[in-house]
């Protein structure tokens, strides 16, 4: 599976564990303040509110503890934000009132910058090339678990009656837990830390990076889709698909199913072909291939049942990107400024994050759901186009040991 290979496999069974820990509380604090049991019933503006100040907040410090983990090291880092996490998710059980809550939410942003950073360099720094893909595609896993697991089990336990304040306490003492996990069981990861560097300094090496700068029309078109598809999917299913309720969990299940196939399959074919631009590519013509026929037969959902397979196929073949795509950023990270490697890569995230709903609002809201296509296939098509661009950087690598 290649996490005893890695000579790191309790640092790394940690790590996946606690992060569906960090995850879950997380998103469960989410699905509770959503909640009209939480305070009352927070207002539609005050919600969103609290969902633009954490992004906005983790977009703007994520290079910053991205840098500070290559200055300290990354268990310090990594241990702090599941801290934030879960001091936010306290103050939100105890705050009697609306008026605090965006102050918790900046906290939450905090702690969100400081655990993606030092997690994704965590795992770059325990992989090589052989097994780089699969370990990155297994924290993918587990970030996918402790959302969706989080966030359900947050409107389940609403649903059985249990007290807001209740959940969210248990939220916080979930992530006190994980610190302690980190602590016991976490190592040191990073082999070279660099304090004599200045932040600004770590920050401007990778900056320079021409590897970086190609990336830009590559990964900001592909977040910018995912963001899209998540702030749109719900008005498209309520508003153009003939599905039951029914339906819908088989759908979901079964492109669940074969994503996570697919995650696993194509990480390890990745690694073992040492190749990540081919398998990238295969994964956004997946995503879009999958996302014409749904929207193609949207009215019409029984004629594409008939030809079921092709669904989960596509799925299957979606999987490739994410390993591989994570693995090419570590490829190409110098090991002395990882953090600050991954801390750009979050304002990539950021950014297509702000890029997708923005440009998918205008374009369904303008043309509907045939406009929302072609925006799917322009952001893919740069994308593609972009890591036809981007030199291969096992290759590359290689290359240059060669000629030394």
């Amino acid at each position: 599976m290649g996490l005893r290979a890695s000579g790191h496999f309790l640092t790394l069974m940690a790590l996946y564990l606690v992060t569906i820990i960090m995850r879950a509380s997380f998103y469960i604090t989410i699905a509770v303040i959503q909640s009209n049991a939480y305070l009352g019933g927070l207002t539609e503006w005050e919600v969103a509110a609290v969902l633009i100040v954490y992004p906005v907040t983790e977009l703007a410090s994520v290079s910053f503890f991205g840098s500070y983990s290559d200055k300290v090291g990354r268990k310090p880092i990594f241990t702090l934000s599941l801290l934030m996490v879960g001091a936010a998710a306290f103050l939100f059980a105890v705050t009697p009132t609306a008026a605090v809550i965006l102050a918790f939410a900046f906290l939450f942003g905090l702690g969100a910058a400081a655990n993606v950073t030092s997690t994704l360099s965590m795992i770059a720094d325990c992989s090589a090339e052989t097994n780089r893909a699969r370990l990155m595609g297994y924290y993918d896993l587990s970030t996918l678990m402790g959302l969706a697991g989080g966030y359900g089990m947050g409107i389940i336990l609403l649903e059985f009656g249990i007290i807001p304040n209740t959940i969210l306490l248990g939220a916080a003492g979930a992530c006190v837990a994980g610190a302690a996990i980190a602590l016991i069981a976490i190592r040191e990861t990073a082999s070279r830390i660099r304090s004599d560097y200045s932040i600004t300094q770590l920050l401007g090496q990778v900056a320079r990076d021409k590897h970086i700068q190609m990336m830009l029309p590559v990964y900001i078109p592909i977040i910018a889709l995912y963001g899209l598809v998540i702030a749109n999917a719900e008005n498209i299913l309520e508003e153009h698909f003939t599905l039951t309720a029914t339906d819908l969990i088989v759908l979901f299940g079964m492109l669940g199913v074969a994503l996570v196939a697919g995650i696993v399959t194509m990480g390890h074919l990745s690694d073992r072909l040492m190749k990540r631009r081919p398998f990238i590519v295969a994964g956004l013509l997946g995503f879009g291939s999958l996302s014409f026929l749904l929207v193609a037969y949207a009215d019409n959902f029984t004629a594409l049942w008939s030809v079921w397979p092709i669904l989960p196929l596509l799925g299957f073949i979606a999987g490739a990107f994410p390993p591989a795509a994570m693995a090419y950023l570590t490829d190409i990270s110098k090991e002395e400024s990882r953090g600050s490697t991954m801390g750009v890569y979050s304002i990539f995230f950021g950014t297509g994050m702000i890029i997708g709903p923005a440009t998918g609002a205008f374009a369904y809201t303008t043309y509907g759901i045939w406009g929302l296509g072609a925006l799917v296939a322009i952001f893919i098509l740069v994308a593609v186009v972009g890591t036809y661009l981007m030199p291969e950087a096992i290759e590359e690598h290689r290359s240059d040991e060669v000629l030394r």
